[in-house]
């Protein structure tokens, strides 16, 4: 551990200016990936934890019809049961509408985060380049002022450029892998929405 906090100083003092901002996608990096880990882990929860509320919820829309529904999703975990009472409290627009409103509303809130994710897989490389072209223009810069009498000045633009590229690239890997896991999740939530949502308008239109 001491020696991996050695070899981040050593990068971070010698890789130059450009380090610090590809620090900081690191950072965000592991903030974004452990929030959506711990939001998905927590959809899903409420999801399973609720399901038979979930089902009771459609049965009574089904049964009794939007109001004796809209008070029992009111008590359930369920976050389909949340997007429902939204979408039933608002009155002022047909209820397949707002039901698809407040389902968007879910999936953009679902989808947060990722987009850090896809800039930081661009941009992380993108950094290391720059890292590399400023590194190498100090060491031509050293090398026309000094000539090859002070070769320790050459090599430090040389280490400024390899450090920023070998950075930015485990920065963009490190971001690619959850980003895909990410999508991957994503695109399963979203679909079992759609699921939950199809019923909910069945139901809808078997009790109107």
């Amino acid at each position: 551990m001491g020696a991996a906090i050695d070899l981040i100083a050593i990068a971070m003092h010698d890789g130059g200016p450009v380090m610090w901002p590809i620090a900081l996608c690191s950072l965000l990096v592991v903030f974004v990936t452990l929030r959506k880990a711990l939001q998905w882990i927590y959809y899903r929860f409420t999801v399973r934890s609720g399901t038979a509320g979930w089902e009771a919820t459609v049965e009574t829309l089904r049964a009794e019809g939007a109001e004796a529904a809209e008070k029992r999703a009111t008590k359930e975990v369920s976050p389909y049961a949340a997007v429902l009472v939204a979408a039933m409290r608002r009155k002022e627009e047909p209820f397949g509408e707002a039901l698809e409103v407040e389902a968007r509303a879910l999936t953009r809130r679902l989808a947060r985060g990722l987009g850090v994710l896809d800039t930081i897989v661009t941009l992380a490389p993108m950094l290391g380049i720059l890292g590399t072209v400023t590194g190498i223009i100090g060491s031509f810069s050293a090398l026309g002022t000094m000539g090859t009498d002070n070769p320790t000045a050459v090599a430090g633009g040389i280490a400024e450029a390899l450090y920023t590229t070998a950075a930015g690239l485990i920065v963009s890997i490190c971001a690619l892998i959850p980003l895909n896991v990410g999508r991957v999740c994503h695109k399963a939530l979203v679909r079992d929405l759609e699921t939950a949502m199809t019923d909910v308008e069945r139901a809808a239109g078997i009790a109107q």
